[in-house]
């Protein structure tokens, strides 16, 4: 049994030793930098679709929050979630951190996959091959024997059919990124994400041909997996589009044509792993090996089951990502209209914030009008039952003759990791715009990247009460209240919520949002809440541009 010296490093019993022999000599994981199921089932992928109908698969596995690439490599090597290994977020570095993990190696980090091997069987012949170069800071460097950060996804590719025909590794990690990128530059379900996703299924089959040439197919467990899908042109947020990934096993012990129905997380990737090849785990690890799959175990019995719901029904007009439909209007009145994708049910909706139920909901029939601001819910009913997600929107009208009441200032800034210090830079653009949002502004500025705002505007208070403020954003964002820090949501990360809450008079208050964005997607919406208020973007009709 090893023990790392000076460290709570316990082993577990959990991982016991399996049944039967499967005769796995090789692990081979594959990792693909923002694949989702979707991209899977809609491009032409005939590797991947062999691995499915030969193997083992789910295309509901889930990713760790946040939905973004550090927290989900480290979950997927680790074992174990955040709140474990305390990678919370694409800005963590070894030694720059907030959250220390649990328990950690001599070495001052989490215990990865790669870690057990170098403990348990220290003459296994061990390498990880990745085309992100921040994957290779979640791992020690002396826990493999080959580390290659390598130039793309041909060359890193490349590189990993020369290791495995070269040494014949007991275990191999690959990372392709080119997908994730397709997802950011051109968005994720456009045609050229769906290419980069056929380029990946083809560049998975030159990996498993190196094992056939280095005459070690039949021994070799492949897995191939993802750190998270998208929405738009980005992910960190909580949509199933971002947090369902594919699982699929395939080769040397695996099931053939097995529909994995339990429950698989980013975290039970190395136990599987590590239940393949007889390693003890870590009693810090909370991932479990997915042993359904394998050759000679029984079928798990499920008392609770994935709930399988139509597709949730279409509020139009649709806002875009990350926000419900709906939108802003400078209108007297609104058209609303609804369409069920589905061949079945009904759609029923309800004005507010209420969850529709059969006994608060209205049958959807035609379209209807709003006259005033308002939050609409809806979703499919069959046999008297709710059988969708809910879909939400928010509908934003305010008078045509009202004058934009929110005032902006447009910065431009460089290598922007966190919000500038505007009080050293000169605005490029300012003016008024109608709501707290992006999308005046980034899109008629002349740059997207290292751009940076500052929103500000009076929000109407009817009642002495207090209040919840939410900004969903990415990158960072922060809000105040009257000059008081109220929402703390800086950094570089995907698409996310934070919020906070405050005590407020009746009578108006200044409101002001920061916003930047470093690179990539970006997004911003602003909401609030009170006791009598559903949770919405704070609309233009409460703001004013003076007191």
């Amino acid at each position: 049994m090893a023990m790392t010296i000076g460290t709570l490093f316990l082993w577990s019993c959990a991982s016991e030793k399996k049944d039967v022999s499967w005769g796995i000599e090789h692990i081979i994981v594959i990792g693909v930098d923002g694949m989702s199921p979707d991209g899977i089932q809609k491009a032409n992928t005939p590797m991947l679709d062999s691995m499915i109908q030969n193997g083992a698969s789910t295309m509901h596995a889930r990713s760790v929050l946040p939905s973004s690439s550090s927290p989900n490599w480290a979950s997927m090597i680790m074992g174990a979630d955040t709140e474990q290994h305390g990678i919370t977020s694409n800005g963590w570095e070894k030694f720059d951190h907030r959250l220390p993990p649990v328990v950690s190696t001599k070495e001052g980090t989490f215990p990865t996959i790669f870690t057990l091997f170098k403990d348990q069987q220290p003459d296994a012949q061990i390498g990880a091959i990745y085309d992100w170069d921040g994957f290779g800071r979640l791992f020690e460097k002396d826990d493999v024997d080959f580390d290659i950060d390598g130039d793309h996804e041909d060359g890193t590719t490349k590189d990993a059919v020369g290791y495995i025909e070269e040494h014949r590794p007991k275990f191999t990690f690959v990372h392709l990124d080119h997908v994730d990128h397709a997802g950011h530059s051109m968005g994720h379900g456009s045609l050229e994400y769906y290419k980069s996703v056929e380029k990946a299924d083809s560049l998975i089959m030159e990996i498993v041909n190196a094992a056939k040439n280095a005459e070690m197919f039949d021994k070799t467990l492949f897995i191939v997996s993802a750190d998270h899908g998208g929405l738009g042109f980005g992910h960190g947020g909580e949509s199933p589009a971002e947090m369902n990934v594919p699982f699929i096993l395939y080769g040397a012990g695996i099931k053939k044509g097995y529909q994995i129905e339990e429950t698989v997380y980013q975290f039970d990737n190395a136990p599987t792993v590590a239940y393949a090849m007889n390693l003890q785990t870590p009693q810090a690890w909370i991932g479990r090996p997915v042993k359904g799959a394998f050759v000679g175990n029984e079928k798990p019995k499920l008392t609770y089951k994935r709930k399988e719901q139509i597709t949730q029904p279409k509020i139009l007009p649709d806002a875009g990502y990350f926000e419900p439909a709906g939108g802003i209007f400078k209108s007297d009145s609104v058209t609303v209209v609804m369409q069920n994708p589905n061949n079945a049910g009904e759609i029923r909706y309800v004005l507010g914030n209420e969850l529709p139920t059969l006994e608060n909901s209205v049958v959807y029939q035609d379209t209807f009008y709003l006259k005033e601001t308002a939050i609409v819910k809806a979703a499919v009913f069959k046999d008297g039952k709710i059988v969708s997600t809910v879909a939400d929107a928010s509908f934003r009208i305010v008078s045509p003759s009202k004058e934009d009441p929110v005032s902006f200032k447009v910065y431009h800034g460089d290598k922007m990791e966190e919000l500038p210090n505007f009080s050293t830079l000169e605005p490029v653009q300012q003016g008024f715009v109608t709501e707290f949002s992006h999308k005046q502004l980034i899109i008629d500025a002349a740059k997207e990247d290292q751009i940076a705002l500052i929103l500000e505007s009076y929000l109407e208070i009817d009642e002495t009460s207090t209040y919840g403020f939410f900004t969903n954003s990415d990158d960072g964002s922060k809000l105040y209240v009257n000059g008081e820090l109220v929402v703390d949501n800086d950094g570089n990360h995907g698409v996310r919520e934070r919020g906070g809450r405050m005590d407020l008079e009746k009578g108006r208050h200044l409101i002001r949002v920061e916003f930047y964005n470093g690179g990539g997607g970006y997004h911003l919406d602003v909401k609030y809440q009170g006791k009598e208020i559903p949770k919405q973007i704070i609309p233009a009709n409460k703001l004013y541009r003076k007191k």
